[in-house]
């Protein structure tokens, strides 16, 4: 709802409200303020305060993770998590979005926001998603705004073009709606108002409501409009001196209650619309019953409103009400004021907390004190970031670069342009962070020590939004900056960033990981001498990653110093993600999920909702590894889902990677090739998830018996890593795509020496594959008990995996079949009955093909006669027939039934024939379209 000042949003929003507190509806209600502008989430706040005050929010399971996130906003809540939860600005836009829904199922749920005109950056971006994600939730948000150009006026503007939310906007009352207002204030008729009160009124008031009321109200004050026997009359003609002058009848309301009352007004005008009472009172000198006595009687002569969120603060009920009663002060007396009001406020609290940080500044800059207004909102400015409001927090830091003098407070200057630094990259503005350091190299206020510190959270920034070229730049100059015995102490933090550079950005390298390695050593060793405890998980976590390399048990080694480092020093998302990680290792090791679990719960406890959907992501996965596909493609919907509408690109490039090896591991490629578009689309082909999906497209190629594709899948694995930084070691590079070389007899035992050198080839999903591939080459060599002890390791090593243990037995019976080893005839036949029983033809028909040529015989799988449809089956249609057919359907010539099938062409033809026959088709279009119409 968008409308000017006074034209009547509150009104509507009290009748919203009535309606829907009388429907039963849940009912939240916020208001952003001009006094409280910068201070993050105050109308949130204010609304999610008012219901769980009622009591109103149950104790829903789903809520659980949400609820440390959600502390930020509600302090009772904070004690829901021994640790931090999870700063992310999106996270937390989530999390009010699943509390609404939570407090909204089954009723209904109303959320007004008033007054957005005058609320901050992260309000408004929680604002924002909350219109884009409402849809289909049992709520309804009624937010206000002002018609004066704003973010809030924007939003909604954009929001009616993309018809996602409705806008409406109040237009001044016509004049006949001015009589009817006038009179209903009044108490008559629109035929008994005076003469000439509603060309007053519609002359002065410009439709305008509250001035409307205010006029009036001011007129019977004054004695100017009076009820006389014979109703209302003008005494004295039509006050002109009111229209221009509203301020004065706010001042004259003010005066009404007494001089002590109405400076005391006007000093808590001077301190803002929102004021501490106890700061009022020690300005103005007032007794707890004087201070009491004021605010009564300011709440009935309609100026001020109790907060109904925080007791000892009050607000005045219009903006304009405050104005009028500040310029009534002198300039001098407004100093004064300002002055006394600031030190109250330090001396009340001197921590300053929450907003009277900001109002301390905004005071110190009444009485013309740039630089101490402009300390104390440095304070705030790190307070929001603390607080993940990046935008507020950007917002105060360059406003403190604008009053502290560059001449006299350099050092202060480079500690807020650090922090504007980071305020700047976790709002995802690198570009402005990267002008903001430009200057930084050659600025002669700050010692070479200072700008490197600045260029090295620079470069910092560079390589958090994957800008490597500049990262190096950034990196480059803070070396140049520090002297040969500059302290490891500063040195540290820049070899950080720079191991994390030189492992992720450009291409693969021994001797790129070895100089990684070597500063993150460096690094890690300075850190736990001088207690900079988060630059030494940063360090230990690039080292881990190094160290997968050469062994996921030295991983480990370094993920267990992260974990001991963080939980001693209070850092528990770190803690958490060296959990994590660890949890990710021993499942790729030994395939079972318990760690990554209780890695999940841990998530969970903490309200960590980012790392608890990576966790997700990772048992996805696994639940596809485990062919359990309806958990794996439920739990990724949900993760891309969340991640799409929490803009996080990377988290939903790998829910699409573990939808595509969903159908890829049943065979699907039809509806694999329709994940990978999308995949495409979103850019993963170039992101580090590419090799893993090549490796997945190369199982479903061999579930179709198509070996070629197979191959042409792992030489794009193989490509793309030998450019590319090896992230993920289940691609296939260390275990299929060795089988399939053997099987070629492309590779002997040369590769396979190289592989077992790995320490990946030792993870369960890879060892499976190298074990076979052994197998396969002992069997060729003759030493046939060797290769079939050796095949028991790898089906033992697969036995968590029923998809890839059969696909091993499948793929190994064949050169065991051909070197007379092992027992091919019992391993087709197991595979052949799984594969049958999952659906998945192509390969179910090679092993049947396999087994004959074994000299096998084998007993025909036929589809049920019960499968085909009864239209079909009266008119003798077999089940065989019925499989042409529905291959027909798919549009496949002969040759590719014939192939699926494991029949010849001519009999295909056959086939064909008889369908042309018995159903009374002319072509093979036309037994198609039969087909779709009895699906239909």
């Amino acid at each position: 709802m968008a409308a000017e000042a006074g034209l009547g949003k509150s009104r509507l929003v009290q009748e919203c409200i009535a309606m829907a507190e009388e429907d039963g509806m849940a009912v939240l209600r916020g208001r952003a303020t001009q006094a409280g502008a910068a201070v993050p989430f105050r109308p949130l706040t204010e609304a999610l305060f008012s219901i769980v005050r009622s009591g109103a929010v149950p104790d829903d399971p789903d809520l659980a993770p949400y609820r440390p996130t959600l502390g930020r906003l509600i302090p009772e809540w904070r004690d829901a998590a021994p640790y931090a939860s999870d700063d992310s600005p999106v996270v937390l836009a989530e999390s009010v979005l699943r509390l609404l829904g939570v407090v909204g199922r089954g009723r209904g749920a109303l959320i007004c926001l008033s007054d957005l005109q005058d609320c901050d950056a992260e309000t408004m971006a929680i604002v924002e998603y909350l219109v884009d994600n409402l849809a289909g939730l049992p709520v309804l948000l009624l937010a206000t705004v002002r018609s004066t150009p704003s973010p809030a006026l924007r939003l909604a503007h954009s929001s009616a073009r993309h018809r996602v939310a409705r806008l409406l906007e109040l237009t001044p009352l016509t004049d006949p709606q001015v009589a009817q207002l006038a009179a209903g204030c009044l108490e008559v008729g629109e035929a008994e108002l005076p003469a000439g009160v509603l060309r007053w009124l519609t002359q002065s008031a410009d439709g305008n409501p509250f001035i409307v009321e205010e006029l009036l109200r001011g007129g019977v004050d004054a004695g100017a409009l009076a009820r006389t026997e014979s109703g209302w009359q003008l005494v004295g003609g039509i006050p002109r001196d009111l229209p221009s002058t509203v301020a004065a009848s706010v001042n004259d309301r003010a005066r009404r209650l007494g001089p002590q009352w109405h400076r005391a007004l006007q000093a808590a005008a001077i301190i803002g619309r929102r004021f501490p009472l106890d700061v009022l009172q020690s300005v103005c000198g007032l007794s707890d019953d004087e201070l009491h006595a004021l605010v009564r009687a300011g709440t009935e002569a309609q100026l001020l409103e109790p907060s109904r969120t925080a007791p000892n603060w009050c607000t005045f009920c219009h903006g304009w009400a405050a104005e009028a009663l500040a310029g009534g002060v002198l300039p001098g007396e407004r100093r004064a004021l300002a002055a006394a009001a600031a030190a109250a406020v330090e001396a009340l609290s001197p921590e300053l907390p929450g907003e009277l940080c900001q109002l301390a500044a905004r005071l110190r800059l009444g009485t013309g004190d740039e630089p101490a207004a402009g300390l104390l909102y440095a304070m705030a400015g790190r307070r929001a970031l603390d607080d993940g409001a990046a935008a507020s927090a950007q917002r105060l830091l360059e406003r403190v670069l604008e009053l502290i003098p560059a001449h006299s407070h350099a050092a202060r200057r480079a500690e807020v342009l650090e922090s504007l630094l980071y305020a700047l990259t976790e709002a995802g503005d690198v570009e402005q962070a990267l002008r903001r350091g430009a200057d930084l190299y050659g600025s002669v206020l700050l010692a070479p020590q200072q700008r490197a510190e600045l260029l090295t959270r620079l470069a910092w920034v560079c390589v958090v939004g994957n800008h490597w070229e500049k990262a190096a730049e950034q990196v480059a100059l803070a070396r140049r900056l520090l002297s040969d015995d500059a302290s490891p102490a500063h040195l540290a933090p820049l070899d950080v960033v720079e191991a994390h550079l030189l492992t992720l950005a450009g291409s693969q390298g021994d001797d790129r990981a070895a100089r990684a390695e070597e500063l993150a050593l460096r690094a890690v060793r300075t850190a736990e001498e001088v207690a900079l405890p988060a630059t030494a998980c940063q360090g230990r976590q690039v080292l881990a990653l190094l160290a997968r390399r050469h062994s996921f048990d030295d991983a480990d080694v370094h993920l267990r110093h992260m974990f001991a480092t963080a939980d001693a020093h209070g850092l528990p998302i770190w803690r958490l993600r060296a959990q994590i990680r660890l949890a990710t290792n021993e499942l790729m090791r030994t395939g079972q999920a318990e760690q990554i679990l209780l890695a999940r719960q841990a998530a969970l406890a903490l309200g960590a909702v980012t790392a608890g959907s990576q966790a997700d992501s990772t048992m996805a996965m696994q639940h596809v590894l485990y062919c359990e596909f309806d958990q794996a493609e439920a739990l990724a919907d949900r993760l891309l889902e969340a991640s799409t509408r929490m803009h996080q690109e990377g988290e939903s490039q790998f829910c699409l990677v573990i939808k595509i090896a969903a159908q890829a591991h049943q065979g699907r490629r039809e509806a694999m090739r329709a994940i990978l578009a999308e995949f495409r689309q979103r850019g993963g082909e170039q992101s580090f998830h590419a090799p893993v999906v090549f490796g997945h497209r190369a199982i479903c190629a061999l579930l179709g018996e198509d070996r070629p594709g197979a191959e042409a899948e792992m030489a794009r694995v193989r490509e793309w890593e030998r450019t590319h930084p090896t992230i993920y070691y289940q691609s296939g590079r260390y275990g299929l795509g060795v089988l399939l070389e053997v099987l070629a007899g492309r590779a002997g035992e040369e590769l396979l020496a190289e592989t077992r050198a790995a320490h990946a080839a030792q993870l369960r999903w890879n060892l499976q594959f190298v074990l076979a591939a052994e197998a396969v080459l002992l069997g060729r060599a003759g030493r046939a008990d060797a290769a079939a002890d050796t095949m028991a390791r790898a089906r033992a090593a697969a036995a968590p995996f029923p998809m890839a243990r059969h696909l091993l037995l499948r793929l190994v019976a064949e050169a065991a079949l051909a070197d007379g080893w092992g027992e091919p005839v019992d391993w087709l036949r197991a595979a052949e009955q799984h594969f049958h029983g999952v659906d998945v033809a192509a390969i179910a028909g090679a092993c049947r093909a396999l087994l004959r040529r074994a000299g096998v015989r084998v007993m025909q799988r036929r589809t049920g006669i019960g499968a085909v449809p009864a239209q079909l089956a009266n008119r003798g249609v077999t089940a065989r027939e019925f499989e042409v057919l529905t291959l027909l359907g798919e549009r496949r010539g002969n040759p590719e039934i014939a192939k699926l099938l494991f029949i010849s062409p001519r009999t295909v033809e056959k086939h064909v024939a008889s369908l042309l026959d018995k159903l009374d088709r002319a072509d093979r279009h036309e037994l198609s379209e039969l087909l779709s119409n009895l699906l239909l």
